[in-house]
């Protein structure tokens, strides 16, 4: 199913990034920058601040074009976490995803041993990193002395493996809660090939996903 789209809060969130951008570019650079975003062009040079231009154009777009907007700040952008996961949770309940509950995440995650993930454990945590919060945005203001939750799943997860449970570790990066999109885009990462290259691995995952899955509909494909 899908959601209609909340563009009210898709506008808010697109000017919260401006807010950002406005202090990256020149005045001169906001043509360009706004080309790129697919916003529509900004006032002169001669015209007010570079916050104000942006904000100017922003108001200028039509509801129509604002996820054509949100997709190129987020292909093109860096962001931080959560910027990138709000803008990403707005855009992707407004198209057709499936919806995981909660009870069928958690029965998921009890079974779920992540022993063939962490063979690889770049491509796991990478993926992660792609769609959850693992809070490196906060180091980059209070200090690295204070953790990341990234440190912690290298810790808990990779090195001393029986620290914790898969339950826990999906507690922790909010799976649970989380949008049926990005649930599903999670499961989805956990069974591609980019993540489990061994085959039989990925095969095996699959299986167990849609023993949850297929009660309420859904299905899972291996690549």
């Amino acid at each position: 199913m899908a959601e209609q789209m909340d563009l009210p809060r898709l506008r808010s969130l697109i000017e919260g990034v401006l807010v950002t951008l406005y202090q990256r570019y020149r005045h001169q650079d906001l043509p360009e920058l706004c080309e790129r975003l697919r916003l529509p062009p900004p006032a002169p040079n001669d015209g007010p601040t570079k916050h104000e231009r942006l904000t100017a154009s922003l108001r200028a777009c039509p509801d129509d074009r604002l996820v054509q907007v949100a997709e190129a700040i987020l292909d093109k952008e860096p962001l931080i976490a959560p910027e990138r996961n709000a803008l990403q949770d707005v855009v992707w309940l407004g198209r057709h995803h499936v919806e995981i509950p909660g009870r069928a995440r958690r029965e998921l995650a009890k079974e779920l041993d992540l022993t063939d993930h962490l063979i690889y454990p770049d491509r796991f945590l990478a993926l992660l990193g792609q769609l959850w919060d693992l809070g490196e945005d906060e180091v980059a203001v209070w200090g690295p002395h204070l953790g990341t939750l990234r440190d912690d799943i290298q810790r808990h997860v990779i090195r001393f493996r029986e620290d914790w449970s898969t339950e826990y570790l999906f507690e922790q990066l909010g799976a649970f809660e989380a949008p049926h999109p990005r649930f599903g885009r999670f499961l989805e990462g956990l069974a591609s090939p980019a993540v489990l290259p061994d085959e039989q691995a990925q095969r095996g995952f699959v299986e167990l996903a849609n023993e949850h899955l297929r009660p309420i509909g859904a299905q899972l494909w291996q690549e």
